[in-house]
């Protein structure tokens, strides 16, 4: 029973929800005559309870922990009856349920301890009240003490998982922005590196042409057409990485482009110096191969637009 900030609702605002009325606070008292005496029967049973399964088991390795476990179930049990349901009563149930996120213990052992308690006080009343009706209204009020018990213990669980959550929350939105800042610095040095190297390319197609010029004219226009086709790549990168940081999509294509042109030049290249044979058959196949590759993503992605 939270609030809409994860805060308890006041002990009052709990009673009315779970319509704890003058008549259960009559219902109480009866009920503390009935089962209050059981107490030392209660804490025996539920101690051999929680020794069936090796889990709960584990919390009770010593004569003193099982000896404070029984006076804390007895001390509870007789709260439950006999204590004002008050502000003070609400704090005592909250740090119960803290001591049990404390150490460890899976909210699945109360809820299925609250069972076994609920079960054992049924079984006294059926074989102390005589009376149908009556039978049944201490019923009705034993289970709103024990669901009330139980939401407030069981608050701590919830309110430990929200602040996982919260912390958890909190730490992968700090991470995402982090990693969002240093991602777009990378992209920016990216571009930084892919201006230099277009800016490189372009001297080396000034130098072509110049060799072109003033050298060999033939060998000239094929290397200035070679590093022509670098440049042209170069800027093709360039326009695909600036649509990128606006927010565009990542091209593939683009690279698989330049790859080919890579190719194309070594052929221009292979061509001047006069290769062997089968240096052209290896510059031809990884030519072949990369137009497969170009044609298949061609046929799946769209081509960036400018």
């Amino acid at each position: 029973m939270e609030g809409a900030g994860g805060a308890m609702e006041s002990m009052e605002t709990i009673l009315k929800h779970y319509g704890f009325t003058s008549v259960d606070e009559e219902n109480r008292a009866e009920l503390s005559r009935t089962l209050l005496p059981v107490s030392d029967q209660l804490a025996d049973d539920f101690y051999d309870f929680l020794m069936e399964d090796s889990y709960t088991a584990a919390f009770f390795r010593t004569e003193e922990a099982i000896a404070k476990r029984k006076e804390t179930i007895k001390t509870w049990f007789r709260e439950l009856f006999t204590a004002d349901y008050d502000h003070r009563h609400l704090m005592r149930f909250r740090r119960i349920g803290q001591v049990h996120v404390r150490i460890g213990l899976k909210g699945h052992y109360v809820n299925s301890s609250m069972n076994f308690i609920r079960t054992f006080c049924l079984r006294q009343l059926e074989g102390e009240i005589t009376d149908p009706v009556q039978r049944q209204k201490l019923i009705e009020t034993l289970d709103k003490i024990l669901d009330i018990s139980l939401d407030v213990m069981t608050s701590s669980y919830r309110e430990a998982e929200l602040k996982k959550v919260f912390l958890s929350h909190r730490l992968e939105f700090w991470l995402v922005r982090w990693s969002e800042r240093v991602l777009h610095g990378l992209n920016l040095l990216l571009m930084l590196g892919l201006v230099i190297l277009a800016a490189g390319v372009a001297v080396l197609l000034a130098s072509d042409i110049l060799y072109a010029l003033r050298e060999t004219l033939d060998t000239g226009l094929i290397k200035a057409l070679g590093s022509l086709l670098i440049l042209w790549m170069m800027i093709e990168l360039l326009h695909t990485q600036v649509e990128y940081l606006r927010g565009g999509r990542f091209h593939v294509q683009v690279f698989v482009e330049l790859a080919l042109v890579a190719f194309i030049r070594k052929l221009f290249i292979a061509a001047i110096d006069e290769k062997e044979a089968i240096t052209f058959a290896l510059l031809i196949g990884g030519l072949l191969v990369l137009g497969v590759i170009f044609y298949l993503i061609a046929k799946a992605e769209p081509r960036p637009s400018r």
